[in-house]
């Protein structure tokens, strides 16, 4: 059976590699007791494939309100550095230890990329695809992967998206197109690069690249934003690879264009800097 999309053929050995050299969840305990037990939010079930939770705000803190309890199915693929307590969050030279790494590792996983894939990027094209990738990660959820609590650990999900088995991570790679049936990314998901924030990075990030190669070469994307945004387009609505090609449906049109304006600000104004400074403070 062939893949639908291009990405689909990759080798899993592309985003399984150790992008973080974090210290992994190994030697810490399983849970003894049933997390419905701690009180700290609501589940729901999804299609009998996983447990979505809907967290306190004491839990997450700003880091999302649902989540996956990925504790058992990636014992030992948690990277520690990555998947920060409540309290570990709540300090702020934590935070800012967090920050820079993320941003370090989203560098060093898109030049990992662009290295794999042959370096077909170059001067000021890289340099704003570069850019663009740290966008996207802030764009579908603020540099946030796994949090943690107590010995329990959560990836974040997205809470509005228009996929019937959400969006999952970093860079929000999704499980589905609008429902269950239609199933994307199973390899992804098989191989359980959903446990690691650099699995997620690289996966995400390859996603867009292979999109962005074809979005940079058509017409309808004349200047480099346009190009940046026209693969953000087809990232995130599936629906075109043109920075101005948008749905008939009205809502959908509309979730485009928030979309893609969220994208296009934040590339332009570097929201994550502003964000991070402020945050650090």
């Amino acid at each position: 059976m062939t893949a639908k999309y291009a990405w689909e053929e990759e080798p899993a050995s592309r985003w399984l590699r150790d992008f973080s050299h974090s210290a992994r969840d190994s030697r810490v305990p399983l849970p003894t007791t049933a997390l419905e037990q701690e009180g700290i939010g609501e589940k729901l079930t999804v299609h009998d494939l996983f447990d979505r939770w809907v967290l306190n705000e004491s839990v997450h803190v700003g880091r999302g309100t649902h989540f996956a309890d990925v504790t058992q199915d990636c014992k030992g693929k948690i990277e520690l550095d990555f998947a920060l307590t409540p309290a570990q969050w709540q300090n702020p030279a934590r935070r800012n230890r967090y920050y820079r790494s993320v941003d370090r590792l989203v560098t060093k996983v898109g030049r990992r990329l662009l290295a794999d894939f042959g370096h077909q990027l170059s001067g000021r094209e890289k340099v704003a695809f570069m850019r663009a990738l740290h966008a996207l990660a802030w764009q579908e959820s603020l540099w946030q992967h796994s949090i943690r609590y107590k010995n329990w650990f959560f990836v974040v999900l997205s809470g509005t998206s228009s996929n019937a088995l959400d969006d999952w991570g970093i860079t929000q790679v999704a499980r589905s197109q609008r429902h269950p049936d239609e199933r994307l990314n199973e390899r992804f998901f098989a191989s359980k690069g959903y446990c690691s924030i650099g699995s997620t990075l690289y996966y995400g990030f390859m996603e867009y690249y292979l999109i962005y190669m074809n979005a940079r070469s058509l017409p309808c994307n004349d200047t480099a934003m346009d190009k940046l945004v026209g693969a953000y387009n087809q990232y995130a609505s599936g629906f075109s690879f043109c920075h101005d090609g948008f749905s008939e449906d009205e809502a959908f049109r509309a979730y485009q264009v928030r979309a893609m304006t969220g994208f296009g600000n934040h590339y332009e104004n570097r929201t994550w800097l502003q964000e991070m400074n402020q945050r650090m403070q």
